[in-house]
């Protein structure tokens, strides 16, 4: 089997869609093919790139505004509410373009 090749944006949504998840890392992998201890090797890595780079997670939330479902980004006092058809891939290369 070959191995899959992510980049740190596709892990990093993997990690927060695992965070969001009710299963253990262990069910959650086991889901997605992917082995428990790479995946928290790679999730250790990222948050401490974070760290480093004074760059924390940023919690994402699904909302339910008045039978609207958004979805939440908040970091610190700053707050991005967007529709969740919004594309994943959208999202992140909006945040990437505003963290730089």
């Amino acid at each position: 089997m070959s191995r899959l090749h992510r980049t740190p944006e596709q892990w990093r949504a993997l990690i927060a869609e695992f965070e969001q998840s009710d299963l253990s890392q262990k069910d959650f992998c086991e889901q997605r093919g992917i082995n428990p201890a790479y995946f928290s090797q790679r999730r250790l890595e990222l948050q401490r790139d974070a760290e480093d780079n004074d760059m924390g997670f940023a919690l994402a939330m699904p909302q339910s505004h008045a039978s609207q479902q958004t979805l939440q980004l908040r970091i610190g006092q700053t707050e991005l509410v967007l529709p969740l058809s919004a594309s994943p891939r959208w999202v992140a290369q909006l945040v990437k373009e505003l963290s730089a």
